[in-house]
């Protein structure tokens, strides 16, 4: 290396080490928390995405494709047929994504399982993986996309660029390489190509564009893995070269290549930064206030019609808070004071007007925690955001960014409700329910995947599917358990 420091090698040799350490890790490798969290992600993930597959974006997804035909190689989750693995990864990841139901982890700022896992299942079923060999690409593929996270700059989010979609691209490249036995010169080529398929603007947050991101991102890396099996080339330090992958989807120059490689598989993230599962289909940055609110709801017992302003505090996250084009200001008539409705990070609608909207508002979050209780998937229908009783209430809630930033992983949330009696009464909540810290049971993961998936494919397959993915690592095929979700066909699809 001639005259270059230690840190300039290293930095330099990001691409290659990252492909090395996908090729030469195995099961064998993995410590038993990380096989642990990787089957709770298999079981939330698959449950949310057999949910999320009777939704518009899902069912549109499915058409296409359908429409296109194809070798019937992977199941198309909860639509009844099969695909090319390409294009089954795209559905399926569009599906994980649909309802905002899906798991987070602040390494990666994102969603980790909404790319990796359906990428994992269509080369999977391709292939004829075990369950372990399922284990082991999903938890390298989220090794991958959460260490190259640690040297993204912390412009990359404010910026508009979703990393679900970009980091998520590289994840399921790595996972899919570790699936056709890629070698380490061809896992690097697929590592490059992905850096020219990222992809995933926020701008989309609140429309179907954005579940389609962590599908484009999962079909991206089967894509990659593909093309580089077959010899398909790409520059070799494509992540960390002056025009690559880090300085590129850091707008602000901010990069920090340094950080990648010093723990790259001790600790594995999965395991020491662990990931946060929804317990509400929403945004992950209304769920401390949710928790919060709720909180207050059933300790002082007040309604909705009791609540006369509510004042959201959160973390200083870097961004500038905005009003999103489009936002209406306050007139006076429905309770809004002077300022205009404020939106910070993904919380980009603070006046919703649909159900896709309306996931992404935290006004409208609050004011549905204080008419109907813990959020479900039916508050955010199109016809839940629109009700008189929520538009009025929700021009009642500000939202405002303290100075305090938000430490790693915790995005905590302060909510005061002023009530008509002047009483005002507050809480905090440091970390939501189901965060890394604040785990979920299997028990309570159990219940989620059932509400998720009867509805889509029945009781039997629903207990039987449970079953395999709690022997997973004991799983001779992934077909055994991709067959027990592929649902009914509609006459769009046939």
């Amino acid at each position: 290396m001639g005259c270059l420091s230690r840190e300039q090698e290293v930095v330099m040799e990001i691409t290659q080490a990252l492909a090395e350490y996908v090729v030469r890790t195995g099961f064998a490798d993995l410590p038993a928390e990380a096989v642990t969290q990787a089957k709770r992600a298999v079981l939330d993930t698959l449950g949310v995405t057999l949910a999320g597959s009777l939704e518009p974006c899902a069912r549109i997804a499915g058409e296409v494709i359908a429409a296109e035909g194809g070798q019937p190689v992977a199941t198309v989750i909860g639509q009844g047929f099969k695909a090319p693995p390409r294009a089954a990864a795209l559905a399926n990841g569009t599906a994980a994504h649909a309802l905002d139901y899906d798991d987070v982890t602040s390494s990666m700022r994102g969603h980790p399982s909404p790319p990796l896992l359906p990428a994992v299942l269509a080369v999977g079923e391709e292939t004829g993986a075990s369950g372990r060999d399922l284990i082991t690409a999903y938890v390298i593929g989220f090794e991958v996309q959460c260490k190259v996270g640690r040297g993204l700059g912390q412009s990359h989010y404010p910026h508009g660029w979703h990393a679900t979609a970009t980091l998520g691209t590289l994840g399921a490249t790595a996972a899919a390489a570790k699936l056709y036995g890629l070698d380490v010169e061809r896992t690097r080529m697929a590592l490059g190509i992905a850096t020219s398929l990222a992809c995933g603007s926020r701008q989309n947050f609140g429309t179907m564009t954005k579940p389609l991101h962590p599908g484009v991102a999962a079909q991206s890396g089967v894509l990659a893995a593909q093309l580089a099996a077959r010899g398909f080339t790409a520059d070799r330090a494509a992540i960390e070269a002056p025009l690559g992958f880090l300085r590129l989807f850091s707008p602000a120059q901010d990069a920090q290549p340094e950080k990648v490689l010093p723990d790259l598989g001790n600790p594995l993230d999965i395991v020491a930064v662990g990931i946060g599962v929804k317990k509400y289909p929403c945004c992950y940055g209304t769920h401390s206030a949710l928790d919060a609110i709720l909180e207050l709801r059933e300790r002082y017992g007040f309604t909705a019609d009791d609540v006369d302003w509510v004042t959201v505090t959160v973390p200083n996250s870097g961004g500038q808070p905005f009003v999103k084009a489009g936002a209406a200001g306050g007139d006076g008539s429905t309770g809004d004071r002077e300022a205009p409705p404020v939106g910070l990070g993904p919380l980009i609608h603070p006046r919703p007007t649909t159900g896709l909207e309306g996931k992404f508002s935290m006004q409208y979050c609050m004011a549905a925690a204080l008419l109907d209780g813990s959020p479900v998937l039916d508050t955010f229908s199109d016809q839940a955001v629109r009700r008189t009783e929520a538009q009025a209430l929700l021009r009642r809630v500000e939202l405002v960014q303290a100075a305090e930033p938000a430490e790693p992983g915790r995005g905590w949330a302060e909510v005061a409700v002023t009530l008509k009696n002047g009483t005002t009464v507050r809480t905090r909540v440091d970390q939501p329910r189901g965060g890394p810290d604040r785990p979920l049971t299997w028990d309570e993961l159990v219940a989620k995947y059932r509400d998720c998936a009867v509805r889509v494919i029945g009781s039997e397959a629903t207990e039987e599917s449970l079953r395999l993915i709690g022997e997973l690592e004991h799983l001779s095929t992934v077909s055994d358990l991709t067959r027990l979700t592929a649902g009914r066909r509609t006459a769009a699809t046939v």
